[in-house]
């Protein structure tokens, strides 16, 4: 590999647009100053960084947007990043809640039930809700792709498609495996069952993260109606909202059974991988720092969206 090489698998870190306008710069500046050289970690690192927050303000994630439908459709996106977290952190939650109700005394079932309710159906709202974004963006997607764009967008769209096609067959594979297990042997008892699940955990983050990355890339390059971005901003809150009750479904939930039934907390810590705690189980943990994370994200989102929505009703 030559050294203009080594560089410019640095520099496809930026995005497309960057890349078009100062790629050979910065290739050129590499070359005058590391040669045949190694790039010290630190400058790796360093350069990988400012190509991630490029790409960022690119989506419009951060930065200052130029106008109202931009920042609508920026913080839109922000939200729809929160809610990528959330999908992780349900996935995770449902796994490690599996039967919960069956370890629980009945005279303690009303509050945990109540819990478990509202993580699902806000959780299928916000489903509804993002697949119906996704019909009001649908016209302007073809018309983007009848009008010979689609080069510029296929390469995220492609990788989604495939990575979301491999865990639909891992998936099949994995529960026919597991339909022929015990229960001990889906919950630790069988190493190399617990090394496919792991595994298939991390297809389905790296499938969704790619999804993810593929919306963003479509929809920033859309030329979407003043009234569907308003649209899509009311149904971006609306997912906000559903998310905040998912948070308060899974504490109610989580508080519950540690109070009425922490062995079940206990059996099933890390789907029987790892122990931590019976309060504290490390799935949990993990599912309440994403749903964290998703809300901090779309706290940016629903900050650009507020005051945007407020000044357009305002100007009607």
């Amino acid at each position: 590999m030559t050294g203009a090489d080594r560089f410019e698998r640095l520099v496809r870190w930026f995005p497309p647009r960057w890349r078009e306008r100062y790629g050979d710069g910065m290739i050129a500046l590499l070359e005058d100053t590391y040669g045949d050289a190694d790039v010290p970690r630190r400058a790796r690192v360093a350069l990988i960084r400012t190509a991630v927050i490029e790409r960022v303000r690119e989506f419009g994630l951060v930065g200052t947007a130029s106008g109202a439908n931009d920042r609508l459709r920026a913080g839109s996106l922000a939200i729809l990043c929160g809610w990528a977290c959330f999908m992780v952190a349900g996935a995770d939650f449902a796994k490690f809640s599996e039967h919960w109700s069956a370890s629980t005394p009945r005279a303690h079932h009303a509050l945990p039930s109540l819990g478990y309710l509202i993580v699902q159906d806000a959780g299928a709202v916000g489903i509804v809700v993002v697949l119906f974004a996704a019909l009001l963006t649908a016209p302007s997607a073809w018309r983007y792709v009848r009008a010979g764009h689609w080069t510029s967008v296929r390469r995220p769209v492609v990788r989604s498609v495939v990575a979301g096609a491999s865990v639909v067959a891992f998936t099949v594979g994995l529960a026919v495996w597991a339909h022929g297990l015990s229960t001990s042997d889906r919950n630790g008892g069988l190493l190399v069952y617990e090394i496919a699940f792991v595994l298939w955990c991390v297809a389905v983050v790296v499938a969704l993260a790619l999804a993810t990355g593929a919306a963003l890339s479509v929809t920033r390059q859309l030329d979407l109606a003043r009234r569907t971005l308003r649209l899509l901003s009311g149904l971006a809150l609306v997912l906000s909202a559903a998310m905040i009750a998912i948070v308060a479904g899974t504490v109610l939930w989580w508080v519950s059974e540690a109070l009425y039934a922490p062995h079940f907390l206990r059996q099933g810590i890390g789907s029987g991988i790892i122990s931590v705690s019976s309060t504290f189980p490390l799935s949990l943990i993990i599912a309440a720092a994403l749903m964290l994370l998703g809300l901090g994200i779309a706290a940016t989102g629903v900050i650009r969206l507020v005051p945007s929505l407020r000044r357009r009703e305002a100007l009607a």
